[in-house]
This record gives C-alpha cells, sequence and structure tokens, in this order.
C-alpha cells in the first residue's frame, strides 16, 4: 500500500473514470509468509508465519485500506473503482521437488487468502467500490493442477506464486471484466488484436511514470537453501542428514505434523 500511495496515486485525476487494484497481499507478508512455509519444517515455522499475517489481516489491514480508498476517491471521486481480490494458490499437494508445503499448510495458506478476500471486500463496499474476487474461478487451476494457471516454483524465481498468462487471461479477465465493462468478457482473438494494437500507445503512456515505478523494491519470495549455515544448524539440531533427502523429508513430517497438531483441534 506505501507503494501506490507514494508511487501510483499521483495518476489519479478528476477525469479519471476506472481504477482496478489487487493490493495488500504484500502488506500482510505474502512472500514472506511463502518463503518461510516453502522451507521445511524443521528450520521453519510456517504455522507461526500465517499466524502473524492473519493477525495482521484482521487487525491493521482494514484501516489502512480505508485510508487508502479514501485518497483514491478523494482524487477520482467519479471513477468506477474496482478491488481484485486473490486467488487460493494451492490444491493440498506440492509437486515441486524443492518446496515443503505440507497439506494442513496448503490449507491454512488458502484460508489465509479468504481471510483476505472478506476484508478486502468489507472495506470496498464501504466505499462504493466493487470487488472482483477471482477465488472459484480458479479452482482446478492452482499450483500443481494439471491446468495449472498459477506458477509454483519457478524461474526466474519472481514469477513464483504468480499467475500465469492464461490465468490473467482466462482467471482475472472474466473475474473484472463486468465491474468495468458490465459483462464479463472473454479472451476472444479480436480482443487479443485489440490489444495488440493499444500497445504503443499504453506503453507512450506509461513512460511518463516510468521513474516512479523503477523505485518499486518488488516482494519476492525466497527458494528454500539448504546450504545455509542457518539452514546446517537447523539440520543438526533436527538430527536430519543433509546429504539425504529421505532424512530431510522425514523430519520434514515429523516436525510439520508437530506443528500442526494445535491447528486440527
Amino acid at each position: 500500500m506505501a507503494d501506490v500511495t507514494n508511487t501510483q496515486l499521483s495518476a489519479l485525476t478528476t477525469s479519471t473514470a476506472y481504477v482496478t487494484m489487487s493490493v495488500g497481499g504484500n502488506d500482510a507478508g505474502f512472500a514472506g509468509v511463502l518463503t518461510t512455509c516453502a522451507q521445511p519444517s524443521w528450520m521453519s515455522n510456517c504455522m507461526g508465519a500465517i499466524d502473524k499475517a492473519q493477525a495482521y489481516i484482521n487487525n491493521t489491514l482494514p484501516t489502512s485500506l480505508s485510508t487508502l480508498y479514501a485518497s483514491i476517491r478523494a482524487r477520482s471521486p467519479q471513477a468506477k473503482v474496482t478491488i481484485v481480490g486473490y486467488p487460493r494458490i494451492f490444491n493440498g499437494e506440492d509437486c515441486n521437488a524443492f518446496t515443503w508445503f505440507s497439506p494442513t499448510e496448503e490449507a491454512r495458506l488458502n484460508q489465509t487468502a479468504d481471510l483476505l478476500n472478506a476484508k478486502l471486500a468489507a472495506v470496498a463496499a464501504a466505499n462504493g467500490f466493487s470487488f472482483a474476487n477471482p477465488s472459484n474461478v480458479f479452482v482446478g487451476h492452482a499450483v500443481c493442477d494439471s491446468a495449472e494457471w498459477i506458477n509454483g516454483l519457478s524461474s526466474p524465481i519472481s514469477e513464483s506464486y504468480h499467475p500465469k498468462v492464461v490465468g490473467h487471461s482466462s482467471g482475472y479477465f472474466p473475474v473484472v471484466s463486468p465491474s468495468v465493462t458490465g459483462s464479463v468478457l472473454r479472451v476472444t482473438p479480436a480482443i487479443r488484436e485489440r490489444a495488440a494494437a493499444s500497445a504503443a500507445r499504453l506503453a507512450a503512456q506509461q513512460r511518463a511514470y516510468a521513474a516512479a515505478d523503477r523505485t518499486i523494491v518488488p516482494e519476492r519470495f525466497v527458494a528454500p537453501d539448504l546450504t545455509t549455515p542457518a539452514a546446517r544448524a537447523a539440520a543438526a539440531r533436527a538430527g536430519v542428514d543433509l546429504s539425504s533427502r529421505a532424512s530431510i523429508d522425514a523430519a520434514d513430517a515429523r516436525y510439520a505434523a508437530a506443528q500442526a497438531r494445535p491447528y486440527r483441534g
């Protein structure tokens, strides 16, 4: 939200007709929580990271969103504003070779996305904004689904756990379009042609904001690294043989089960 406030609000004017925005996930620690939960449980505390994110979403986020939304409305009083939510990233399994998300961790991460969407929707409604929830349309297209619309652990690493092109075109586009156009749109050859034709004009328009954009430092997921001194120390405490994948995975299963126990009742 600080990046939006400091570098993007200035683009809004009294003549702005439409605003679409997805914000709040990074403020709740999206990248940091995923970085923690991707690690083996013997060297991390995924549940604690999720608890902290949920506390922020419940206790701090609504007020911060209200302040930001009020600023948008003050700058663009006539604009139709659409707040865009977040999909559930996981399907209950981890098919990536070098991450260690347990089914319970994935379930709680998905619950956190639902919680975030609920808060975004409530504050959006209170400010007269529309809310576009992508959760349902992404069902069956999470990380590790056969028709995957969201990247798992990827190269470049910055693309990890973000929507693929098809996630934007088949996931977000039909969900956001009703708030902007009044009807559900699907990506067709004609729409792709119109989009391509507008590229030069939009690029020229965006150049005015290039300097401000360069000041934004993205929040990035960091892949697990079991070669660091911290990882080696954690492995020693847990009795893990880092030369054995079986030892790493067995200890992860034990620690993940222990950490998940309070959340299973």
